[in-house]
């Protein structure tokens, strides 16, 4: 278990090295405004009010996107005032299983409601992305010249379709003669990531006799609010990928701090990073918008920054979410023709079989990990069980038996080895008062004793080196997938939250952590062990100290964890009621001597009774 707890460390510091890089080298992009600034708090992501985003609203004072052949993002135009813009009105268009609204105001999607998920456990109403938030998804913004973006959201009008219909089109003309034509449509299928896809495509149309230049605009991938059950905001990101490498931008990188006085950075506002862009997403831990631009025309970079969303409650604080864009480089609209940027949205969960069928590594932003092969055949191996018995709770425990007697050889052997090792204590301590100024005669004694008793030294490292690949790739797999989002099992009502039962003094109390720390204390208990008595007293606090790590993890990996160490409890019992074989040890002759043979008494007879 040690080990396991070192393994997580080492997993996880390179990480935390390239984020400590990143902190060192990223300088603030912009002044932020407005009065609320990000506390120097450290790395975690909470949610107290944040950066200000410096993504301005919409007002045509601040430029028009394009002016028929000279690029004037960024410089003042005239235009309509911001109150010129008619009421905003909305649209809906919808499949079996999500119903999308768009707004007027910039032709875009206003949110979007997943049929499936419940936004709240035990009651009816859905699960609603990019819910309280002011950039519609892909809404068009603009670059100004300080570095800031301005979201270009003036009134369209609906072209076609709309209620009853899986199309939309919106229209707006720009300037006589250039027209900005925005097209949606959602599938009928409901296999694969298909009908969690909205198909966008904006065209420009210049039906003038000069060029119309666009140049580079950002299109909103959406904003992605955290969960109850990532209070790290360890899933809570923005992603993208480059077609060789994926990246992601955690919360955490726009607040000010640094750890123990090393790599002090100062605030950001927003963050932006140039180059090939094949798809970029902003996700929390079970669901996600991933923009996926057509292969002609890719993004050449990305922006990220923080969201303050609504409080989830009256008196609550604000919520610290975080969205992001793709920057595109539209070019010229030579005349009498038009530009088109198509590309695909998916708004969905993260489950592991939509995402790979998008076929651009989408799956990526499930997060699975370095042992990221291993999790995903475990998710294949619990879906494929919970088909089976309907409960994931039951699934889980059944994963866990078949893993375990999977490996139960390799366990076994550890564990007569450990039996072993603890016989073989007195002798060794033997040896080493013996020769205490020999080491290399120590060494090759303990060697010999281990060859006499038939004993292997890696044996019982053996099962927990295969373990561990085992115990990382469940541990990712767990936390991200969407499908044990609000499972229960017996008093555990979501299978990703820790079960927690009451609260005493502001102090959650889980029974389940509790569970496994007794299964492990038992465990060690009967483990034989073959070490001095200060290790054994240390090693002996090692269940206090997985259980506060393990105290506010979620249940569904506790739940594992606790089956696990049953497992190991049943095969040390069974380990040690078994009683060790003697061997007859081997006497060596001369050669050409026989072995004498022995003779077998003969039983005196008993004189009869008189």
């Amino acid at each position: 278990m040690l080990l396991v707890a070192l393994g997580i460390f080492i997993l996880q510091k390179p990480e935390m090295d390239r984020r400590a890089r990143e902190r060192a080298e990223e300088a603030p992009l912009v002044e932020e405004s407005g009065p609320a600034r990000a506390e120097e708090n450290g790395d975690e992501f909470s949610e107290e009010p944040g950066p200000v985003s410096s993504l301005k609203p919409y007002s045509d004072e601040g430029g028009k996107l394009g002016n028929g052949g000279e690029s004037i993002i960024g410089k003042s135009q005239p235009g309509p005032e911001f109150e010129s813009r008619p009421p905003e009105e909305t649209y809906v268009i919808e499949n079996d299983l999500i119903r999308v609204r768009f707004t007027t105001y910039g032709g875009a999607v206003k949110e979007v409601e997943l049929k499936k998920y419940p936004a709240l456990q035990g009651e009816d109403a859905p699960y609603i992305f990019n819910e309280g938030s002011d950039l519609p998804v892909l809404g068009i913004s603009l670059a100004e010249t300080d570095g800031s973006f301005e979201e270009y959201a003036p009134a369209y009008q609906l072209l076609s379709g709309g209620a009853g219909s899986r199309k939309i089109e919106f229209i707006r003309e720009q300037v006589p003669g250039i027209d900005l034509v925005r097209s949606y449509e959602v599938s009928e299928l409901t296999e694969g990531a298909a009908p969690y896809i909205v198909k966008h495509s904006t065209r420009i149309i210049n039906q003038t006799p000069t060029i119309f230049a666009v140049n580079h605009i950002f299109l909103n991938v959406g904003t992605a609010p955290p969960t109850d059950s990532d209070r790290q905001g360890y899933f809570l990101n923005f992603s993208y990928y480059d077609g060789e490498d994926y990246e992601y931008i955690s919360g955490n990188k726009f607040k000010g701090g640094g750890f123990g006085g090393f790599f002090k950075r100062d605030p950001v506002s927003e963050i932006q990073r140039s180059g090939k862009t094949v798809w970029a997403a902003a996700k929390n831990q079970f669901f996600t918008s991933i923009v996926t631009p057509a292969a002609e025309t890719p993004g050449i970079g990305i922006f990220a920054q923080p969201a303050t969303l609504p409080p989830k409650t009256p008196r609550g604080a604000p919520v610290l979410g975080i969205t992001g864009g793709i920057e595109f480089d539209l070019q010229n609209v030579n005349a009498h023709s038009e530009r088109s940027l198509d590309l695909d949205l998916y708004v969905g969960p993260k489950e592991y079989s939509r995402l790979i069928s998008l076929d651009q590594k989408q799956e990526y932003v499930m997060q699975l990990g370095f042992f990221g092969f291993i999790g995903k055949f475990l998710l294949w191996m619990l879906l494929a069980l919970h088909n089976m018995v309907g409960n994931y709770g039951i699934a889980i425990i059944l994963m866990t038996v078949i893993i375990r007697l999977t490996l139960w050889p390799l366990t076994a052997k550890a564990a007569q080895s450990s039996k072993k090792m603890q016989k073989i204590q007195e002798p060794l301590k033997e040896l080493k008062e013996k020769y205490k100024d020999q080491p290399e005669k120590i060494q090759k004694e303990t060697l010999k004793l281990f060859q006499q008793h038939k004993i292997n030294p890696a044996a019982g490292c053996l099962p927990i080196l295969v373990q561990m690949p085992i115990f990382f790739g469940l541990f990712q797999m767990l936390r991200s997938a969407s499908e044990l989002r609000f499972a229960g099992f017996l008093w555990i009502q979501d299978l990703s939250l820790s079960d927690t039962i009451a609260t005493v003094g502001g102090f959650p109390v889980n029974p389940l952590p509790l569970v496994m720390g007794v299964t492990m204390y038992y465990q060690m208990k009967m483990t034989p062990m073959s070490m001095d008595s200060a290790q054994q007293k240390i090693f002996k606090l090692m269940p206090l100290f997985f259980l506060f790590i393990c105290y506010t993890f979620s249940s569904g990996l506790v739940l594992y964890w606790t089956i696990s160490n049953c497992f190991s409890i049943l095969q040390q019992y069974l380990t040690n009621r078994r009683k060790d074989v003697e061997e007859t040890p081997k006497v060596s002759l001369p050669a050409g001597q026989a072995v004498p043979a022995v003779r077998k008494k003969k039983k005196l007879k008993k004189p009869p009774k008189k």
